[in-house]
């Protein structure tokens, strides 16, 4: 008689569908108050910007992270709980039922439950959408399908996730526990490892990990598309299909070969018990030198104490929870950890003394297509917006790659600067290869002590044209608020087209023809320009003004001299900025130390002074007006403005442009 193989019970199901339905029921009544329900809500309100919801993901996108990564992850726990209790595995494995059909019948189990409450609300959804006028066109059946099948795919993830991580531990706690663990992990551990290589390797760069680093975790991606037209790329849905499958399949292999008596331990498989004990000590280990880093201000002594530190409570912690007691504290269970810390001590050694050659390769001009050269959180910017910041220029490469020679040469000198004294930024070189490849650098530099270098590039046109400001000024422009700084009402807006376009050629000339003093030197500006633009593809009647315009800022520096004389010409100026016709008289002192980073209140740094002096001259005031800043670090000179309007104006002049009216008082 030929014998018949089934890949799933009914029977089964049915049971599981008996004793487990709540979950469904639960899911059902969550999604329908996360989704249908709040359309309803949305409509009811007296005002609403209907095109704010421009897709499903965002009708409460803070509610469904928390149910999709929630509820999946406990129908998971439950349908495969039997498998961490002793009398429990015994009974359903004396069944004569293989191994594959257990498995199979309890994931169709899981998939009814978790699919069927997704394509209830999904029905509920069409309906109720389609009774509000407003949503019909903005939230369409391909909006509804789009949404359907990606809850859908999350949701099989995230269940089959949890079951494969089941099949590896014997406690439904620890299941719980290290599904959520897994989830952040990639994350964590690579952000942990970044920032350790960001203080071991002079010049490692971040910069590309920074924009991308959210695709490692699910959870993290999700909340990162909240608000975006299109959420998933099918690039990124065709590796979550794989990674579903693959769970499955992972889970399904690991539960042919579980020993029962597994059950009740915290790693069910023998080899996965080193790699656990040793990823333990390994994450406590970056993460006690990360701590120690940051509070040692990037001591060495400090940092290898973290490490220390870090590695043995997370052995000792992986050792109690391998073998369920605390009592651990013997020489042979400590053996590992000898020989783990023999191989770190080796890895450490060679990243420190860079045996790769990290820090100081440098590629040959004949290598280099294109380089870029700035700050590094501008460039993020900019990468974000799809602007292209890299010059093809042969002088600017040269010279970038000059500066970068320099920066690889003085590395103890740069490493050694004390940023409580010299003002420092991060910044990023970046070369694109004729091979296709990128090679990028990120450097601390302290741009004060590196003039000589630094002065042919950032005086070039081409690192000009990719500054944030420079790249703003080409939007089209509905208005112009000039807004002063300082403790004064004065604003100037213009709506004349002709005159927006005269301004913004005016501020892109003075912008090109900034000096690197102009760009360095930390004076606070006259004011700022605030531009307003029109949004794109906002063209709907149901926006409002706010929704369908968008502001940005730059700055009106001091040193913008062909601005100044414009809105001079203009009869502007007077009403745009502080002038010395706001200004009483001004009120001089002199510590007896630069000021550090941690004494930030100008006031109160002013009022420590032993000496102080009055100064009502138009010409001393005008000159000490044009230097004035309100950052004092690394300043000895303060200064206090008394304006007309009762106002008080606290700052500080750089040493080196203090006008010899005001240094001579003092000698």
């Amino acid at each position: 008689m030929p014998s018949k193989k089934s890949f799933f019970r009914s029977g089964i199901i049915k049971q599981d569908l008996r004793q487990h339905g709540w979950i469904s029921i639960v899911y059902f009544i969550c999604l329908l108050f996360t989704v249908p329900l709040e359309l309803l809500q949305l409509a009811s309100r007296d005002y609403v910007i209907y095109e704010d919801y421009k897709n499903y993901m965002m009708i409460n996108p803070d509610v469904q992270v928390l149910f999709l990564f929630s509820i999946p992850i406990a129908a998971g726990l439950l349908l495969f709980r039997y498998l961490q209790n002793e009398a429990a595995v015994d009974m359903v494995h004396s069944l004569p039922i293989r191994r594959e059909t257990l498995y199979v019948s309890h994931i169709i189990s899981g998939l009814l439950l978790l699919i069927i409450p997704i394509l209830l609300t999904s029905c509920v959804t069409f309906f109720v959408t389609n009774s509000i006028e407003e949503f019909q066109s903005i939230l369409t059946l391909s909006e509804l399908f789009s949404w359907t099948g990606l809850i859908i795919l999350l949701t099989c993830m995230m269940f089959f996730f949890t079951v494969a991580v089941g099949m590896m531990t014997g406690m439904s706690s620890a299941q719980g526990i290290l599904t959520y663990i897994f989830l952040f992990l990639p994350i964590a551990m690579v952000t942990m490892v970044s920032y350790n290589l960001s203080f071991l390797l002079f010049g490692y760069s971040t910069f590309f990990l920074d924009e991308k680093i959210e695709y490692l975790s699910p959870f993290f991606r999700f909340i990162g598309i909240m608000g975006e037209t299109k959420p998933f790329s099918i690039l990124e849905i065709t590796i979550y299909t794989i990674l579903t499958i693959c769970c499955f399949f992972i889970g399904l292999g690991l539960y042919k070969v579980r020993q029962l008596e597994k059950a009740t331990d915290v790693i069910a498989f023998p080899f996965l018990r080193p790699v656990f004990k040793y990823g333990v000590t390994f994450c406590c280990m970056i993460v006690g030198g990360s701590y120690f880093s940051a509070a040692g201000a990037l001591n060495w002594n400090w940092i290898i104490f973290g490490y220390v530190c870090g590695a043995v409570i997370g052995y000792a912690v992986a050792e109690m929870i391998l073998q369920k007691t605390w009592r651990i504290f013997q020489f042979r269970v400590f053996t590992g950890l000898i020989v783990y810390s023999a191989i770190f001590i080796i890895i450490l050694f060679s990243i420190k003394n860079d045996f790769i050659n990290y820090e100081n390769k440098l590629p040959r001009m004949e290598q280099i297509s294109e380089v870029y050269f700035g700050n590094k959180y501008s460039m993020q910017e900019l990468s974000r917006n799809d602007a292209d910041v890299y010059s093809d220029s042969k002088l600017y490469i040269q010279d970038v790659r000059n500066l970068h020679e320099y920066i690889t040469q003085q590395k103890d000198f740069i490493e050694s600067q004390n940023e409580e004294e010299f003002y420092a930024e991060n910044m990023v070189i970046s070369y694109r290869l004729n091979n296709g490849k990128s090679m990028t650098r990120e450097y601390r530099l302290p741009l004060q002590l590196m003039k000589k270098q630094l002065k042919p590039i950032m005086e070039a046109e081409p690192y000009k044209r990719t500054l944030p400001d420079f790249l703003q000024l080409h939007d089209k422009t509905f208005s112009i608020n000039i807004v002063a700084n300082g403790p004064i009402n004065k604003n100037v807006m213009i709506t004349d087209p002709i005159e927006m376009k005269e301004l913004s050629k005016v501020i892109e000339k003075d912008l090109l023809s900034q000096s690197l003093e102009d760009l360095i030197t930390p004076t606070i500006s006259w004011g700022y320009f605030e531009f307003t633009r029109k949004q794109p593809d906002q063209q709907h009647q149901y926006e409002s003004y706010s929704h369908q315009y968008e502001s940005y800022s730059l700055d009106w520096k001091k040193s913008y001299d062909e601005v100044t004389s414009w809105l001079d010409e203009h009869g502007y100026l007077d009403d745009a900025r502080v002038t010395i016709k706001d200004i009483v008289k001004a009120e001089v002192t002199k510590g007896t130390k630069k000021i550090s980073k941690d004494m930030y209140s100008p006031d109160e740094i002013f009022n420590q002074g032993e000496q102080f002096f009055t100064i009502t001259e138009n010409k001393v005031l005008s000159e000490a007006l044009l230097n004035f800043t309100e950052n004092p670090v690394g300043h000895t000179y303060h200064i206090k403005f008394i304006l007309k309007n009762g106002s008080e104006w606290y700052g500080s002049i750089p040493d080196e442009h203090v006008p010899n009216e005001i240094s001579d008082l003092f000698h």
